[in-house]
């Protein structure tokens, strides 16, 4: 069978994901990424130090995978390596747990062609088992919304896309935040430089929900501790304080009520130990864009 030219219409595209521990359902993202119509991309996998034997599952199965094996667990850090790895001019961003039905990454390059000031996108994302719509835009709970899609203030990272050109000119993920709330972060560099990040629910992304389960505790930790952060990079000063003070009242109240009061203080009295770190790299966002990146 002749192969197809590779040319402008048809860039490349790198598919990245990250995986630590989760030996199967690798395998299964892999094989239901090979069903892709789309006939110019890669994909990079960083391994966060996996001891399941996954990496050895993913070098003998799928020799195509560029594997980066990692020598401990980095988080999403290892999102940041596998970007340096990449070479397409679109990277789309899957979880180890997701995959794009098959002519999702084809429909993301039409966006991405059709309209130039899209700097990264988010896809409707369904449950792998019962289809059902995972709603998490802000606002949004159309599942067959406009050929234009939804503005949006981020993009649900187990199914999303954004230009390399621009990815390399707003910076990577925030690798200080180790876990959650990092495709915010990003999102709002991206806005704030110019670029739109829209949400299309005519292109589907398939999660498949862990048996396991996440730990509330770590989800607690992090999305207090990196959303504190996130305000005082970001946010004028007096509008981060009100945040951060409705935030930690929240957290006090429910500590009171629930009697966890380590999952509920700790990460408030991390985030006020290391805002030193984090008022360092504080890059006030345009008050234009504010309501954008909020509402």
């Amino acid at each position: 069978m002749a192969i197809k030219p590779k040319t402008n219409s048809n860039p490349m595209v790198s598919v990245v994901i990250i995986n630590w521990n989760r030996k199967d359902v690798i395998k299964e993202t892999l094989l239901e990424m090979k069903k892709q119509t789309y006939d110019n991309y890669d994909i990079i996998i960083a391994d966060n130090n996996s001891t399941d034997g996954a990496p050895d599952v993913i070098e003998v199965d799928f020799p195509e995978v560029k594997l980066i094996r990692l020598k401990e667990n980095v988080g999403i850090k290892g999102y940041n390596i596998a970007f340096e790895n990449s070479k397409g001019e679109i990277i789309v961003i899957l979880d180890n747990d997701s995959f794009l039905e098959r002519d999702g990454i084809k429909k993301i390059v039409e966006k991405f062609k059709k309209y130039p000031n899209l700097g990264a996108l988010g896809c409707k994302v369904c449950d792998s088992n019962s289809k059902k719509v995972h709603h998490w835009h802000p606002k949004v709970r159309d599942e067959n919304g406009p050929e234009e899609g939804f503005e949006s203030p981020l993009f649900n990272g187990c199914a999303a896309a954004v230009r390399r050109n621009v990815l390399e000119e707003v910076g990577f993920y925030p690798e200080e935040y180790f876990l959650y709330e990092n495709e915010r972060d990003l999102c709002t560099r991206i806005i704030n430089a110019g670029y739109d990040v829209r949400y299309y629910t005519d292109i589907v992304g398939y999660h498949k929900v862990s048996d396991v389960g996440r730990s509330s505790d770590r989800l607690i930790y992090f999305q207090t501790r990196n959303l504190l952060w996130y305000y005082w990079k970001y946010l004028p000063l007096l509008l981060s304080l009100r945040k951060s003070v409705k935030l930690m009242i929240g957290n006090l109240i429910y500590s009171l009520i629930t009697g966890r009061f380590k999952t509920y203080l700790c990460p408030i009295a991390h985030s006020v130990m290391h805002l030193p770190m984090i008022l360092k790299k504080r890059m006030p966002i345009r008050k234009e864009v504010i309501s954008k990146v909020l509402y």
